[in-house]
């Protein structure tokens, strides 16, 4: 196992550009428990993209003996074609990570690593009747994935889920805000066109101030930063949020896991008091991620 000595000096020489990321956070948090651990760990990540989280640790960590003992499932073919060819210690998959059948055929892991991936199963649950997701079907689905995942967890293994937040406040909550710029206020209004998985609505008031939902905030606030950006096409397909603390809390629990860690992540706010300016007491801009850290109890 590796000393502190020797991941300091590789996170400073390969991974320091991802300070206060939200893929730093995450690979400092797992090296964090991997240190402390006995025996080197057993990782899957369930949507692994080009898998710069799993084979960072894997890359600084080791693994089990036995080739390719970490996993990487995705169902995008390009990224996994980059993270072959990048970590080839590791076994990718392509494929969809709620599938029983794929994820019990990979046995028993040490950690499982779910990073912006569970809101990629609530999203899917588009309903273009609707015009929105279907927000019951979404975590109904969502639940349903999450303890398929954590059967793949040792007892005593660890989960580490980094995803959106719903604010512990009524999403149809009314929030009014104004713009502190007419540049902000025009990609909001695109924004509001553009965004799909729920119809964002919005009253222009007199006062040029905007009065909108809780909800429809907090998905502008997380992902405005991608407007006019290659993701964009992508990311306004998405929803961040899904379950709001109480939610996240009560799906670990249900699953056998105990919480050790609940880390509210913002990186934008400073960003955000430049943009907009909050009118209604007691309102203040949603955490755009949350870190949390479990271990199987049972």
């Amino acid at each position: 196992m590796n000393t502190d000595s020797f991941w300091n000096f590789y996170w400073e020489t390969r991974l320091q550009y991802l300070q206060g990321q939200g893929k730093g956070e995450v690979i400092l948090q797992a090296s964090r428990f991997i240190r402390d651990a006995i025996t080197p760990a057993r990782i899957l990540e369930a949507g692994c993209g080009e898998a710069q989280i799993i084979g960072s640790l894997v890359d600084a960590h080791g693994s089990p003996s036995g080739e390719q003992a970490s996993v990487g499932i995705d169902r995008d073919l390009a990224a996994l074609a980059i993270a072959r060819k990048k970590y080839p210690s590791i076994r990718f998959l392509a494929g969809d990570f709620t599938v029983t059948d794929l994820l019990q055929s990979l046995g028993k892991f040490d950690l499982l690593l779910l990073v912006n991936a569970l809101h990629h199963v609530f999203s899917d649950a588009y309903d273009p009747t609707l015009g929105e997701i279907d927000v019951p079907k979404g975590k109904a689905n969502l639940l349903t994935s999450f303890t398929k995942l954590s059967q793949a967890v040792k007892t005593g293994g660890y989960v580490i889920l980094f995803d959106g937040l719903e604010a512990n406040i009524p999403p149809d909550k009314p929030v009014q805000i104004q713009f502190q710029t007419p540049d902000a206020l025009e990609k909001f209004q695109t924004f509001a066109r553009e965004y799909n998985p729920f119809h964002i609505q919005y009253q222009l008031n007199t006062d040029d101030s905007i009065s909108l939902s809780m909800r429809d905030f907090t998905r502008y606030i997380t992902k405005i930063i991608f407007l006019g950006k290659p993701l964009w096409d992508r990311e306004r397909q998405e929803s961040y949020q899904y379950f709001n603390e109480s939610e996240m809390r009560e799906m670990l629990t249900q699953n056998g896991f105990d919480v050790q860690e609940f880390q509210l992540l913002s990186v934008d706010y400073d960003h955000w008091l430049q943009e907009v300016r909050i009118f209604t007491p007691g309102i203040d801009f949603p955490p755009e991620h949350v870190l949390i850290t479990a271990q199987k109890t049972g």
